[in-house]
């Protein structure tokens, strides 16, 4: 689960487009820099990461009884574990329908859901994922279903306020429900009785950033506040640059006011965000269950929203592989699960492959283009502003 989405993208990323793209980039902002050496240095890192958490929460494993977990739970049993995921994404891709609805720039769901997956995949495919599919997702909205810069942007930034609201309410109903659990797990796994009220300051946090977000959106002159900063910038070239697209960075601002006016469709879209988050916590809770562990949903909602925490703080490995397994195995073993090591090795196996999967589907259809939509003639001749 990617908390803090995977577009759900990590909470914290902003749309990265966002600087250009209210500048009234079009179809040209999916083209990405050349990383530079930080940047792979960084990927790098987080794969030395994952693969050394990875083989510490393997090494004691006993795989002859993963094996044996796996063959008990049997292949068509198995494939139920696809299932939880594309109600994911299908509650994230109706939750986009509809801010962009709301926007002036409907388009089919099969469209969005298409878009959901490609984005996804490469979020979780790749090191500091969550901040490549953003900008691809604006690119994606733009040729695949026809929302102009300006737009996308003020959808894209209102959409990421939804999300950490969404998340917010998760943690919420996580900790009503499961904060004796992690009260009392937190200690034989870390000895750390402070987790628990961490978890809760997260879950403020997200609240906060969400309300601050949206706030800042809906008011109608963020854009324009960012657009007198760049505006200072040295360079007469770059100042140019900047003044040519001055319409793009108040027609970003006009579509968020307006956006900020459809309450009812953003709640809706809020709702959907949060059943997409709750859909990704009874994941966990099927795939356990498969593998023959007694465990309640509390129990699960209890590491669940830790666990996503962690996997945001590890954002340079590619979907907090080895960090998150670690994490796993370790609140199985707290919360008394017997074989916790030989069972979350068993459940990790099942997870990943189930991640594969769906990278593989969202990136055959991101690459092969095998999605129906295309941009509109409409979308070529409006420039949203």
């Amino acid at each position: 689960m990617t908390v803090l989405a995977s577009d759900k993208p990590s909470p914290g990323a902003a749309p990265r487009a966002g600087a250009t793209a209210g500048a009234g980039a079009t179809a040209g902002a999916g083209a990405t820099a050349r990383p530079g050496a930080g940047a792979v240095a960084l990927r790098w890192l987080g794969v030395a990461v994952a693969a050394a958490a990875l083989w510490s929460t393997l090494r004691g494993a006993d795989f002859p009884g993963v094996g044996a977990l796996l063959a008990s739970a049997g292949a068509p049993m198995l494939a139920l574990a696809l299932v939880p995921n594309l109600v994911a994404r299908m509650f994230q891709a109706e939750a986009s329908r509809r801010v962009f609805a709301a926007l002036g720039r409907p388009a089919p769901f099969g469209r969005y859901l298409s878009l959901t997956l490609s984005t996804e995949a490469l979020g979780m495919s790749v090191p500091a994922g969550a901040a490549l599919s953003e900008s691809v997702t604006f690119y994606l909205l733009h040729r695949w279903c026809g929302v102009p810069g300006p737009q996308g942007v003020a959808g894209l930034a209102a959409r990421r306020s939804l999300i950490l609201l969404g998340n917010a309410a998760y943690v919420a109903i996580a900790l009503a429900l499961g904060f004796g659990h992690l009260e009392r797990a937190s200690g034989p796994l870390l000895g750390a009785p402070w987790l628990p009220w961490l978890v809760v300051l997260s879950g403020l946090g997200l609240l906060a950033g969400a309300l601050a977000l949206a706030g800042a959106l809906f008011s109608g002159n963020v854009a324009a506040r960012l657009f007198a900063q760049l505006r200072r910038l040295p360079g007469r070239r770059v100042r140019a640059y900047v003044e040519a697209r001055a319409a793009g960075f108040a027609a970003t601002d006009r579509h968020a006011a307006a956006l900020g006016e459809r309450r009812g469709a953003l709640a809706a879209a809020a709702l959907l965000l949060l059943g997409m988050w709750l859909a990704e916590g009874l994941e966990t809770l099927l795939l356990l269950r498969l593998l023959q562990v007694d465990i309640s949903l509390a129990e699960v909602l209890s590491f669940e929203v830790v666990l996503a925490l962690l996997r945001a703080a590890a954002f340079m490995v590619p979907s907090g592989l080895g960090v998150q397994d670690a994490g796993y195995v370790a609140f199985l073993g707290a919360l008394g699960v017997p074989g916790a090591v030989t069972v979350g090795a068993a459940f990790v196996v099942v997870k990943r492959a189930k991640e594969i999967v769906w990278i593989a589907l969202g990136l055959l259809i991101f690459f092969a283009g095998r999605v129906s939509c295309r941009e509109p003639p409409a979308a070529r001749r409006d420039d949203g502003a």
